[in-house]
């Protein structure tokens, strides 16, 4: 059955195009009918280029450096087959509407409107920022969010940066052809993290490298920025090419610009420019999805010296993770930028869950609404014991935290206040005051709908850091979540702490699958609110400031409503 299935999809893949396409390939009709800056477009720059250039697998990923032209070439693809196919449609996407309107300018329109080949219909065709008619076929060049990109019926979809892109967005866009007989999707990107946008795709692909042989041993090699294959005279033994800073090479003299990229096997220079390449997939079998990754040695002008300049530059940003995923093409986290299947695996039991009287309950708010429910009887620091994790639809929500607010007599709640304002203040004021909305600072200013002495001001950064420390410290406990473990753990790990040079570190999310991370946060928050612990990461006082004022409910006092005295934040 399999081998049927391969054969059935080799053959549909062979038969989709016209005859033309079968008499000559994407990139010699590029070459021929494309010119780049007067002159006829080429390859020799980067003939990596050229076997991407030439296939139409309809499932096709490539995880790339930055900087090497392939977003060129992706237009001349679109356009070509725009060009070579009678009455089709071609999306391509970039991740917003700036980085559209930047490539389109720059990039798009002027390609369509100096090739001759382009422009052979009579009349005017429609031309645009957003839309290029070519002959009878369209190219549609949109942002990859909601509106244009997810509801234009499509041929062939291309997708450029797929990591910095809306993946839900990217997710919806597969169905976009589903009435076209072509339904080719592509996605390009530099990698970002494990697991997410095009190194997830790419996972699953038959994961073509470039190879090189060995003028000198005929040996056939991946060449990679390691010691396997770059050799620096003077540099020791213990420290990592990646390890590389000024201080070493002011320590050891060391001289980059003699450096080469060496064979594994017989220590032989390799020749990047004129060696015998090859791309060679390491599941062959794969037939269902087609990937390319291109490393920094898949271009022959990359050399160990600019590697390595460009290291230090991003480590003079402190941005290292820049570094990793443009200029190697490989993800990267920092110890502290995600919650590691590590840290979160000891979180976990199995056993009888304790019983309390101190409850505390967390509301991310949504169509769909994620709610964390939790026990801490002395506080963060010795510990919480997590006993639900609910989901609830918006509707149904006011009713379902009264339920359970008779259930287990929360002494503390907090939820966001946005986007349902209304639905915050009827949670706030169903509970007498304990369940709090917050709105954090540096986002959406607060609305007059809901009073600020009734709303907690909360440092976002701090509030996200602090949660990820109390998993990290195995202060949170996780009861009996034997089939909701994954998806638990998938939501906690959806979110990113990013520093990006001298700006403050933000916490962002990846899938978008990331309630259970800030459902988990607010209870944490009210917990530090309830007992007077507000203090942010490494125990420092937090940016955060409750503006709450004086709330007198029902005849209570401050300290009454929330079982301490104020410390006057």
């Amino acid at each position: 059955m399999a081998n049927k299935f391969a054969l059935d999809l080799r053959n549909e893949i062979n038969t989709r195009f016209s005859a033309d396409s079968l008499s000559m390939s994407c990139s010699d009709w590029i070459c021929k009918n494309t010119t780049l800056k007067s002159a006829p477009f080429n390859f020799k720059r980067f003939p990596f280029q050229k076997a991407i250039a030439d296939d139409m697998h309809p499932n096709l990923h490539v995880m790339k450096i930055s900087q090497i032209g392939l977003t060129e070439v992706q237009i001349r693809k679109a356009a070509a087959f725009c060009s070579r196919n009678r009455g089709v449609t071609v999306l391509m996407t970039f991740p917003n509407e700036a980085m559209m309107k930047k490539n389109a300018q720059t990039r798009v329109m002027p390609i369509i409107e100096t090739d001759k080949v382009f422009n052979l219909m009579g009349g005017k065709p429609i031309r645009s920022m957003d839309i290029q008619q070519i002959g009878n076929s369209y190219l549609m060049v949109v942002p990859a969010t909601e509106g244009s990109a997810t509801s234009t019926p499509a041929d062939f979809v291309m997708v450029d940066e797929v990591d910095l892109s809306n993946q839900q967005m990217v997710g919806l866009l597969g169905s976009r052809m589903q009435a076209s007989n072509f339904r080719i999707m592509q996605q390009f990107s530099t990698p970002t993290f494990e697991g997410f946008g095009i190194q997830q795709g790419y996972a699953t692909t038959d994961q073509r490298e470039y190879f090189i042989k060995c003028s000198c041993c005929n040996h056939w090699q991946l060449p990679l920025f390691t010691k396997d294959f770059v050799h620096i005279d003077g540099l020791p033994d213990e420290i990592k090419l990646t390890d590389i800073d000024t201080s070493i090479i002011d320590k050891y003299e060391l001289k980059l610009n003699h450096v080469a990229v060496t064979c594994i096997q017989c220590g032989s220079p390799l020749d990047l420019l004129h060696g015998k390449r090859e791309w060679v997939a390491e599941f062959p079998h794969r037939e269902h999805a087609r990937g390319y990754r291109v490393r920094p040695f898949s271009v022959s002008t990359l050399s160990p010296a600019y590697i390595i300049s460009e290291l230090i530059k991003y480590r003079d940003r402190d941005f290292l993770r820049g570094w990793y995923n443009t200029v190697l093409g490989e993800t990267f986290e920092e110890s502290a930028s995600r919650l590691t299947e590590a840290e979160l695996n000891p979180c976990f039991h199995l056993g009888e869950v304790p019983v309390g009287s101190d409850y505390f309950i967390g509301i991310d708010v949504g169509s769909i609404c994620h709610v964390t429910i939790g026990c801490s009887l002395a506080g963060l620091k010795s510990g919480v014991d997590v006993v639900e994790f609910l989901t609830v639809s918006n509707d149904d929500l006011l009713e379902r935290v009264k339920a359970l607010d008779e259930k287990y007599h929360f002494k503390q709640g907090c939820v966001d206040l946005f986007p349902e304002q209304t639905l915050a203040k009827s949670l706030f004021d169903a509970t007498n005051g304990r369940i709090i909305p917050v709105h954090y600072t540096g986002s959406v200013e607060i609305s007059d709908k809901i009073e600020s002495r009734k709303t907690l001001q909360v440092d976002r950064t701090g509030h996200l850091d602090s949660l990820a420390n109390l998993v990290r410290g195995s202060l949170i406990t996780f009861y009996n979540f034997g089939q909701q473990k994954d998806t638990i753990k998938s939501h906690l790990r959806d979110m990113v702490r990013e520093k990006n040079g001298e700006k403050t570190p933000v916490w962002r999310k990846l899938t978008g699958h990331d309630h259970y991370f800030h459902s988990l946060a607010y209870m944490s928050t009210s917990i530090k609110f309830y007992r007077g612990e507000f203090t942010g990461y490494k125990e420092e006082p937090v940016k955060t400031i409750l503006s709450y004022g004086a709330i007198n409910l029902g005849g209570q006092s401050k300290a009454n409503l929330w079982g301490h005295q104020s410390r006057g934040y």
